[in-house]
């Protein structure tokens, strides 16, 4: 146990003469420190009696323990009151000679540091004794603070608020929580320093704020929990977390063995996959936030727990290959930028696939990849970590079997952009490990780096027209090798990037491009070149799928405390759901979930982007920023909307209107059919000659009337401003019309036909678009970079499928799956823009806290009814709170029905000796709507009538299988009453390590060995014994009549036992595990079924599998 303070001893007084004011107060000083001595050594005593006895000692049950939480609290009783005296005795003396007077400011200080061990003392004993508290019969938990009133120490807010703003200790390299690693009701030895105890550490749910629910109220609680290592707070059923920037690295999180670090976390995990298999109806875990947030940190976690409950674990070849998925899909979508070192590129949809109540699938969809990084990063900002990593990893054989000898990122055009040294160790080891991870997934490594390697020289390709017929290079070497790693021919190569096919009423002709044309060829190769491989390795991680998987995840009541209803914020219920459709570009064709039976159905984890707003944004940034307000949009209107929208239905009261911002109007600017943002710009794409002048003309027109969500930046003619849901953000529109074609021509595909292509890979990242050309010349046709069907250049613009039409097919197929789900919603917040552990920025948190509507939520769910259950499913649940005669039962008595159950849920809270809890409620036309606490207490009452329901079972289970049982024993017991000793052993499987069989070996070698030189003077020096036969599972001696072999050992039954009885106690075929030898000759001590037997030898078979039946200790 961790205690801080020190015994101090009361000050001194020189004998001089004074005042009788004087002496008074010298008398009120003595009496007080006094008062303070004899406080602390009492306080002495209690630390040390309680160091003395183990928590676990406080946590057994008995009238002892009892005794002793009586004493401790007793004792502490009197110090508050001590505390109390002596703080009334402080301020009734004099203010001018106490504030002169240096004991009395020793005094205070004494004080403080007496109150706040006081406060860690009382907390641990709050929290104990809490758990024991029971209404009707049934455990209430409340918080520690309210466990007891009459611990509230009078000095308590003062000694809180003299804890700096900010402690250096908070740099450490520990991850969130890991102060749970020590006794979880006392800082870590780094705060001791300040004596004191933090009482927003313990408020785990912002619902529970005490005072005014005001912004920097939220901010100050967030603050002091960071400070404590806490990160994670909830609001109700929606959680907020904060990225510390410091534990496990993100590319450890799957693998890593540390657990328990992240609980409400993990609770998340835990609700969705309970809510799943009590309703049948899917689950949905959707984490927003900026960049550089931690939602991808918090979606592995989620992703791990969810595994651990019902994929069988991390040790699982599932789990395994997930992990490998991951490591491999980390460097190819992500890069290091501005706002964050390693920030993923890709929208990522994960979605784990249940059957029968556990895991038998986990795919992975990705809805969105920054194309353009791959040739062009954004000044300042590097590209994707695969291409840095290679150059650090790759030996010098493999350089010259790639091209690659003597090029570094600053030889290279698509890398040299970045100024900065990289850290090539750290991208070394990270290649290592993705070689390994690619190789698990079947995918043949020099495939993929024969096309990284083609894509970056390809970059040193440049075309320059220098006025003759064709093209000059600037680059020869380079476009050679290009062509030897894709299997093509230099000539083809050239060709196929510098000629352009047009088709035209039928007719086809070809045309030489000029430098500009022919470089934005070689740009489309290299993007769809990379783009193609990141879907083959998707395809790939999703072609694997778990069968006959025996183990099941059981739903207990434990851990659901902010367990969210089927109708929780606006969730409807759903039995039968599609997993998310796919677009027409998607190569990741996703299969229905069918829910045939109870645990079908799938849990998805949705890892989107948030806002972005650089110096130069462009499309890229814009297709972002368009997924970030649509996933708010999504949360706004399950949250506020729908919620609220739901009350006035069924005209319910609620005692708070909030005020939210509605993006509505933003999306509707972008999306409007005629006048829209993406509809203007997909216009002006069909036509290839359009210019980024057209487009802004053209958006200023159509635009005007958008309400003050468009607005044309006069010092530049190519940007114009958006103004979004949190802030306004200016675009660049220099690239929008060749980043929305994001088109490719046959001229270039026609190249990797098998005919004229030796690289089957390359031949494969473009096979659709191959079987549509039927293995003939080009036709004209222009085909999307991202893997999709063809499009004509006919103008036709029915046949036209735009990035931005793709991208709005696919958010509003996901938007669709979504809303037919349950949702549990975690608002990821970064605590500062420098990636630092140490630094908590208190603006930067408070812009995200608007942006991601936090204080609005809070005031919705503290003041409103965010649980609405309808009232035959509130019956269902909730029908032990009654006797079931009191209960109707039928459809039209169900208003009645729920108002006496919620009479008896008042019954039993009036009842109880606990602090009152606001327990709101209002019953509607269909549905019943609970507040927070009432919905936390009906779930704990809930959760402990079932627990208390299985005791109850399992206890009669028991019985009756001892009344099963007894006849036999009695006839064993009769017939033998010494051959029977009575054990209560659990009996399970274990691996039995052969070593341990060559150790038991050895012992009874050397003890025959000593046995024998010994009387007849042999030389003691022992030969080398001769090998053990190789059909001998394990070594073994004769003892008697029966081998001696390594014991505990697995044996098969080949005779009833006992042999003369009509329900044997064994029967014949049934496994016993063997303990050893009898004293009795041929016979051995068995343990089966709770029972110690002596069965003969002969009765028994050997079972050489390795696999022993053992006791659990």
């Amino acid at each position: 146990m961790m205690t801080t303070g020190s015994s101090t001893s009361s000050p001194s007084t020189s004998p001089s003469s004074s005042s009788p004011a004087d002496d008074d107060m010298e008398d009120d000083t003595l009496s007080i420190s006094s008062l303070v001595h004899n406080s602390t050594q009492t306080l002495g005593v209690l630390k040390k009696a309680m160091a003395d006895m183990s928590w676990m000692d406080l946590m057994q049950k008995g009238e002892d323990r009892r005794k002793r939480l009586n004493v401790f609290k007793t004792v502490l009783r009197e110090l508050s009151k001590c505390c109390t005296d002596v703080q009334v005795g402080l301020r009734s003396t004099k203010q001018d000679a106490v504030a002169s007077s240096e004991e009395v400011v020793l005094l205070r200080e004494q004080l403080r540091s007496l109150s706040a061990e006081m406060m860690f003392l009382r907390q641990a004993l709050g929290m104990k004794a809490a758990s024991q508290t029971h209404t009707n019969g049934l455990p209430h938990l409340v918080t520690p603070m309210q466990a007891d009133q009459g611990y509230m120490d009078p000095m308590i807010r003062e000694s809180t608020s003299s804890i700096p703003s900010h402690h250096n200790s908070s740099s450490s390299g520990c991850s969130c929580g890991t102060n749970s690693q020590l006794s979880p009701y006392f800082l870590p030895s780094s705060s001791a320093g300040t004596g004191t105890r933090d009482p927003y550490t313990e408020l785990e749910d912002l619902v529970h704020m005490s005072g005014p629910l005001t912004e920097e109220a939220v901010l100050k609680v967030l603050h002091h929990r960071w400070q404590r290592g806490e990160c994670q707070t909830r609001i109700g059923p929606v959680l907020v977390n904060i990225n510390p920037y410091r534990g496990i690295p993100t590319e450890q999180v799957l693998q890593h063995s540390r657990h328990g670090h992240h609980p409400h976390l993990h609770n998340v995990a835990n609700t969705a996959l309970k809510q799943l298999i009590e309703t049948g109806t899917s689950q949905s875990i959707i984490l927003s936030g900026a960049t550089g947030s931690g939602k991808t940190y918090a979606s592995q976690l989620l992703l791990r727990q969810l595994h651990e409950l019902a994929g069988g674990g991390a040790e699982t070849e599932s789990f395994k290959h997930l992990v490998n998925a991951f490591t491999v899909l980390r460097s190819l979508g992500c890069a290091k930028t501005k706002h964050n070192s390693n920030s993923s590129r890709m929208g990522q949809y994960i979605e784990v696939m249940m059957s029968n109540c556990s895991i038998y699938r986990t795919k992975l969809h990705c809805y969105w990849l920054d194309q353009s990084r791959v040739v062009q990063p954004p000044q300042g900002e590097r590209g994707y970590h695969i291409f840095y990593q290679m150059l650090a990893g790759l030996s010098a054989e493999e350089r010259v079997k790639l091209h690659l000898t003597g090029y570094s990122a600053k030889d290279l055009h698509y890398l040299n952009n970045v100024t900065e040294a990289d850290d090539s160790e750290r991208d070394r080891i990270r290649f290592d490990a993705w070689r390994k991870s690619l190789t698990s997934l079947g995918v043949h490594f020099f495939d993929v780096m024969r096309v990284m390697a083609a894509i970056l020289l390809l970059g040193n390709i440049q075309f320059i027209d220098d006025g003759g017929f064709e093209l000059d290079i600037k680059g020869n070497n380079e476009i050679k090798s290009v062509a030897a790693l894709l299997g093509v021919s230099g000539v083809a190569l050239y060709r196929g990037l510098t000629t352009r096919t047009r088709n035209l009423k039928g007719q086809v002709f070809k045309s030489l491009c000029d430098a500009q044309s022919a470089n934005q060829n070689r740009d489309s190769l290299a993007k769809a070149l990379y783009c193609r491989t990141v879907s083959a390795v998707i395809r790939k991680v999703n072609s694997i799928t778990r069968h006959n998987n025996t183990r099941h995840y059981s739903a207990t009541s434990s851990g659901s405390d902010d367990t969210l209803s089927n109708d929780s914020l606006g969730c409807k219920p759903m039995r039968h759901q599609p997993s998310p459709v796919p677009s027409k570009s998607s190569t990741n064709q996703s299969s229905t979930s069918s829910h045939s039976s109870m645990g079908d159905g799938f849990i998805s984890i949705l890892d989107m982007f948030g806002l972005e707003s650089n110096e130069c944004n462009k499309f890229e940034q814009l297709c972002v920023n368009f997924s970030a307000e649509t996933i708010e949009q999504f949360y706004t209107t399950r949250v506020f909307k729908h919620t609220q929208d739901v009350c006035r239905q069924e005209n319910v009261h609620c005692d708070i209107n909030v005020e939210y911002c509605d993006n509505t109007p933003c999306l509707q600017f972008l999306l409007a059919q005629d006048h829209g943002l993406f509809s203007v710009i997909d216009s002006e794409s069909r036509s290839l000659d359009n210019t980024c002048d057209q487009l802004i003309q053209t958006l200023n027109v159509k635009c005007a009337q958008s309400n003050g969500y468009y607005n044309s930046a006069l010092e530049n003619s190519h940007q114009f401003t958006i103004k979004h849901s949190s802030q306004n953000i200016t675009y660049d529109a220099g690239d929008f019309l060749d980043a929305n074609s994001d088109v490719i021509s046959d001229d270039v595909i026609t190249i990797f036909q098998k005919r004229s292509c030796n690289f089957g890979f390359t031949t494969h990242l473009f096979s659709q678009e191959l079987k549509t050309l039927q293995g003939g010349s080009p036709k004209g046709l222009l085909f999307r970079i991202s893997p999709s069907p063809p499009r004509e250049c006919s103008g036709k613009s029915e046949t036209f499928t735009t990035y931005s039409q793709d991208l709005v097919y696919r958010l509003d197929s996901l938007i669709k799956t979504l809303d037919q789900t349950q949702t549990h919603f975690v608002r990821c917040i970064k605590s500062n823009n420098k990636e630092e552990p140490t630094s908590f920025d208190s603006d930067v948190v408070k812009q995200q806290l608007r942006s991601l509507q936090i204080l609005e939520t809070v005031h919705l769910i503290t003041g409103g009814y965010p649980h609405q259950l309808k009232m035959s499913e509130f019956v269902r649940r909730y029908r032990f709170l009654a006797h079931h005669k009191r209960l109707r039962g039928t459809s039209d008595r169900l208003h009645d029905d729920c108002k006496i159950l919620l009479d008896c849920f008042l019954h039993i809270m009036d009842n109880s000796n606990l602090p009152y809890v606001s327990t709101r409620w209002a019953l509607g036309t269909k549905h019943i709507f609970l507040s927070v606490e009432a919905w936390q207490c009906l779930e704990r009452l809930r959760d402990s009538r079932r627990d208390i329901a299985a005791v109850i079972i399992q206890s009669y289970v028991r019985r009756w299988s001892c009344k099963t049982k007894w006849p036999t024993l009695k006839s064993v017991l009769r017939s033998g009453p010494k051959r029977v000793q009575f054990k209560e052993p659990i009996y399970e499987g274990i691996q039995s390590p052969h070593h341990q069989s060559a150790e038991v070996h050895l012992n009874h070698t050397d003890m025959m060995w000593s046995r024998t030189v010994v009387p007849y003077a042999i030389d003691s020096s022992k030969p080398e014994p001769p090998p053990v036969p190789k059909n001998r599972p394990f070594p073994y001696t004769v003892t008697s009549s029966v081998k001696s072999a390594d014991f505990p050992q697995t044996r098969i039954m080949t005779h009833n036992f006992p042999a003369d009885c009509k329900d044997p106690l064994v029967k014949k075929g049934e496994l016993i595990l063997v303990m050893g030898p009898c004293d009795t000759d041929g016979f051995l001590v068995v343990e089966f079924n709770n029972y110690t037997l002596k069965v003969p030898h002969q009765h028994t078979q050997l079972k050489p599998t390795g696999y022993t039946l053992g006791t659990r200790i």
